[in-house]
């Protein structure tokens, strides 16, 4: 964590917190390896290290996060995912989202991207997430297999699951 503050604390004082300076988002791993990283509640060091720096933000890849531990995959997973970002890092910290289904089950430590819905975080987890107001205008980014490539149905899915949590919560 010293070099964790050493090397960006300094970047991020030059940065400043104007709003047209880009962000600098924090990742949690799958827990894979040596990584310091490793799911919601390890961010709270980083944030720390960090001096909670108004321009440092969190991207939440749903598979890393899963793959640490998280209950993604129980019925109110997404939501409680975000709540506890919000209790770490605070409201407007979240600024991304990786969103990809696992390969492996929850707490396998393996950063193995699926499709959503096919893998074992399902599809109701997004559905979650979209649904949460911290998500609002946050955007989501596919990382799953072939989702660069034109029509990809996750990309689909993940329409209509927004659709679905919008119209539920409205």
């Amino acid at each position: 964590m010293g070099q964790v503050s050493s090397g960006l604390v300094p970047v991020l004082e030059a940065l400043g917190d104007d709003e047209s300076v880009p962000w600098l988002l924090i990742e949690p791993t799958a827990g894979q390896g040596r990584s310091l990283c490793a799911g919601i509640d390890d961010l709270a060091a980083y944030l720390e290290a960090l001096e909670h720096h108004p321009k440092v933000g969190i991207c939440l890849d749903t598979c890393h996060v899963f793959a640490a531990g998280e209950p993604l995959d129980e019925a109110g997973g997404g939501t409680r995912a975000v709540d506890r970002i919000l209790e770490v890092a605070g409201p407007g910290r979240l600024r991304l989202i990786h969103a990809n289904d696992s390969k492996d089950v929850r707490g396998a430590n393996l950063d193995r991207h699926e499709n959503i819905g096919a893998g074992h975080i399902g599809a109701d987890a997004f559905r979650e997430l979209f649904a949460h107001p911290a998500t609002e205008g946050v955007p989501f980014v596919l990382e799953t297999p072939g989702s660069r490539e034109p029509g990809n149905a996750d990309l689909t899915l993940l329409k209509q699951l927004r659709a679905e949590a919008h119209a539920t919560a409205g």
